[in-house]
């Protein structure tokens, strides 16, 4: 039986959609293919793009001018934070031809807009954090997270994890200060856990752990809020779980509060928005019989985890942040759930500052 906490009214409101009132997003543009586009700021003041010839190049005031040089077939995985400085690239040399999971990757970091780009390390799954003064990657050969201040090259930790025979386990990062790592990992016999590792003792405290195997933890923070959420396995765990913490001073290692619980297994691919929201991919309703099943985006105001669907696309699988702009991409569309859905017109906005992160 399905249980969401939620009012019942309010659930049914946003759950049911009426036949009459399609949802109808609006789809990204650019003034370039969006194959190419590897990451655009919300102003669409800079973008970059990957070129035929192997080639980043990124693009402000009519002009470009290539940043990174590579062979042919690279590509570049570019994230940014909500503090919006610096951009982190991931360059994945080979992209079509080394298919290996556990392949590291050199890991650049730049401010945005700026052609000076610097290697930090090799590894996978670059994140910034702390108002874009760290960054933490995962080198998924010897199972070590990275931590490592930008400023103070010294300033550099390694957290190794447990040994596993998974290679596509990929743990969850969040910095809460610069002396705590949240991070998530799995046991031998499939067992998740939040972990947290203080820096400064070298010791790891066991945060929250899972009470079955099969089921997988995502971790995201925006402000002073942050969301945990568990989801299962396919035909292995049933349910869908999603926790919140917020504080008003400082973060603890505890104190999450259940705000969702279904028996669904949803997708998850959460993300923290501003104002105390959080994106994630729900299931509506799912044929066992074909292994089919019907997938939305879905918008949880927190903490009260009332939650509204936001899309009508029936087969979402993937949500993707690019500062700020929250997007579905669908075949050969880009959907825009959130943000400025871009243009084609060569008007630029003015800039938009950057802003601190507590």
């Amino acid at each position: 039986m399905r249980f969401i906490k939620i009012v019942w009214p309010a659930m049914l409101v946003a759950l049911i959609p009426s036949s009459h009132a399609r949802i109808v997003l609006p789809k990204f543009a650019a003034k370039q293919s969006l194959e190419n586009i590897r990451f655009m700021t919300q102003d669409g003041r800079y973008t970059y793009s990957q070129k035929r010839s192997g080639a980043l190049s990124m693009a402000t005031s009519f002009k470009a001018v290539d940043v990174l040089m590579h062979p042919p077939g690279t590509n570049y995985a570019i994230s940014s934070s909500e503090a919006r400085k610096k951009v982190a690239i991931e360059v994945e040399v080979n992209w079509h031809q080394d298919l290996d999971l556990n392949k590291i990757n050199d890991i650049m970091v730049g401010p945005i807009g700026s052609a000076q780009l610097s290697k930090i390390g090799r590894g996978r799954i670059p994140k910034l954090h702390l108002d874009d003064e760290w960054l933490t990657w995962y080198d998924p050969k010897e199972k070590l997270i990275h931590v490592q201040m930008l400023r103070t090259p010294e300033r550099h930790h390694v957290i190794r994890l447990g040994k596993k025979n998974n290679s596509y386990f990929f743990p969850e990062v969040v910095m809460i200060n610069p002396e705590t790592v949240l991070y998530t990992d799995v046991n031998d016999k499939g067992v998740s856990a939040l972990l947290a590792w203080n820096m400064v003792d070298k010791k790891m405290t066991v945060v929250r752990k899972s009470e079955v195997a099969g089921t997988r933890l995502e971790l995201c923070r925006r402000e002073n809020m942050m969301v945990l959420g568990e989801f299962s396995y396919d035909d292995v765990n049933k349910g869908t779980t999603i926790m919140v913490q917020a504080w008003r001073d400082a973060p603890s290692l505890g104190g999450f509060t259940t705000v969702y619980r279904v028996s669904d297994n949803d997708l998850g691919q959460m993300i923290c928005a501003s104002g105390n929201r959080l994106w994630f991919v729900k299931t509506m309703s799912e044929d066992r019989r074909l292994n089919t099943r019907q997938t939305e985006a879905t918008l949880m105001e927190l903490p009260s985890g009332k939650i509204t669907v936001k899309s009508d696309l029936e087969h979402v699988s993937n949500l993707v942040d690019m500062d700020g702009r929250i997007l579905i991409p669908m075949r050969e569309d880009v959907y825009v759930l959130e943000g400025n859905a871009g243009s084609s017109s060569d008007t630029l906005r003015s800039p938009t500052p950057a802003r601190s992160t507590p």
